[in-house]
């Protein structure tokens, strides 16, 4: 088993094609209600990002936590529809890109 103090990032990819608005927001309800019950009982995990696009129906979900395992049970538990978990780096851009500014709510703006 995996060090609890060493946690990785691992994104999440879900295929929505076929869920009604209804039934996709009622498995984010889940997904945040299965890590939530993970935490009480003493397993660390955390749901850090959704990012979501319609075009593709496609969420990629974004958690820290000491293996994928662990990210694939709070999924389980959730009933959402898994493609797959990879294990990712992530970094926060240095704010020389233009890429920051895109959209009208500027570089905070979420989905």
């Amino acid at each position: 088993m995996a060090d609890e103090t060493h946690r990785r990032l691992f994104l999440v990819e879900h295929d929505l094609r076929g869920l009604s608005p209804w039934q996709l927001a009622s498995v984010h309800r889940a997904l945040d209600e299965a890590v939530r019950r993970e935490n009480q009982r003493g397993r660390q995990i955390r749901y850090v990002q959704r990012i979501y696009a319609p075009d593709e129906q496609r969420c990629l979900c974004l958690f820290e936590a000491a293996g994928p395992d662990q990210v694939r049970h709070v999924n389980d538990i959730a009933q959402f529809p898994l493609a797959r978990v990879v294990a990712v780096l992530s970094s926060v851009p240095d704010g020389t890109s233009r890429m920051a500014d895109i959209g009208d709510g500027g570089p905070d703006e979420r989905c």
